[in-house]
Order: structure tokens, then C-alpha cells, then sequence
């Protein structure tokens, strides 16, 4: 298929048949068939960044996975809250201390050790709830093993 120029202002500009002939040709939008003759040489390079993000959003879905499937817990409110509510607060709380988390933001940046890092959040919601008894549901830590069951799922580093 062609584009048409019907106007008669190429006169004016002193362009020739010719010209607009020539113009009309790389002006020609391509038919289905010569489609089959492009190619496409793209590739992709997973470095060590690429990798990382992969690996915290495979965590972010056994995390949103982990959450759906334990469900709502009670808050001191009265209200219903999934486990974010709490690991959220956890991970806040942890990094106030200086304790190295990792993250869900996908730059690439962060700390992605994800599976070896839920032990440590398990032991250290063990270590406040001595402390502070109704700071964590009773279930956090129960939370936390299926959370890693999620990891494990999910092939996270």
C-alpha cells in the first residue's frame, strides 16, 4: 500500500513527478509478507544486578503467597490484618537496631538474602516477644516457616 499525495502544492515548490515518486517509495508502508524477511538478533545477558532482581521478586510473590494463605490475624484494635502489618513492623523495627534487611524494592541495591534472613527475623520476633509479649501475634513465628517454605517454593536465594 501506497500514500497518496493528491494536492498539486509540490508545483509550487519547484518538486518534480520524480521527486514525489521517489518520496512516495520510502514513504511505502511494508506488506505482511515482507515481514517474514526481518530478523531479530536480541539477546539477554542475566548479570549479577539482573539476578537480584529476579531473586526479590520471586521473594516478593512467596511473600504475597505466604500472606494469602495464613490469612487475617486479629490486631490489638480489634481489626483483621495479614502478616505484612507485622513483618513490616518487624522489619522497621530490626533496621532502627542496624540489623542488615533485605528489601522488596527491585533495584538491584539490597540485601537479597532472603531465605537465610527469616531465621534471623524468627529468632529475633522470639527474642522480642520476651520483652514485649503483645508486640507479635503469638502465630509470627509460625508465619515465618511458611514464609520460608514460600522461599524454598520459589527457588530464593
Amino acid at each position: 500500500m501506497y500514500k497518496i499525495y493528491n494536492n498539486n502544492y509540490h508545483k509550487k515548490l519547484n518538486i518534480t513527478d520524480n521527486d514525489l515518486v521517489k518520496q512516495t517509495i520510502l514513504n511505502r508502508i511494508p506488506n505482511e509478507a515482507d515481514a517474514k524477511n526481518l530478523t531479530s538478533n536480541d539477546g539477554i545477558e542475566i548479570n549479577e544486578k539482573n539476578e537480584d532482581v529476579i531473586n526479590t521478586k520471586k521473594s516478593y510473590d512467596a511473600f504475597k503467597d505466604a500472606c494469602s494463605e495464613f490469612g487475617y490475624v486479629e490486631t490489638l484494635g480489634g481489626n483483621g490484618s495479614d502478616m505484612s502489618l507485622y513483618y513490616v513492623t518487624l522489619i522497621s523495627v530490626m533496621e532502627n537496631e542496624g540489623i542488615d534487611v533485605p528489601s522488596f524494592i527491585t533495584d538491584g541495591t539490597n540485601n537479597r538474602n532472603f531465605l537465610p534472613f527469616i531465621d534471623k527475623m524468627k529468632d529475633y520476633a522470639k527474642d522480642l516477644s520476651l520483652t514485649n509479649p503483645n508486640f507479635l501475634p503469638d502465630c509470627f513465628s509460625e508465619f515465618c516457616d511458611l514464609y520460608k517454605e514460600k522461599l524454598i517454593q520459589y527457588d530464593c536465594k
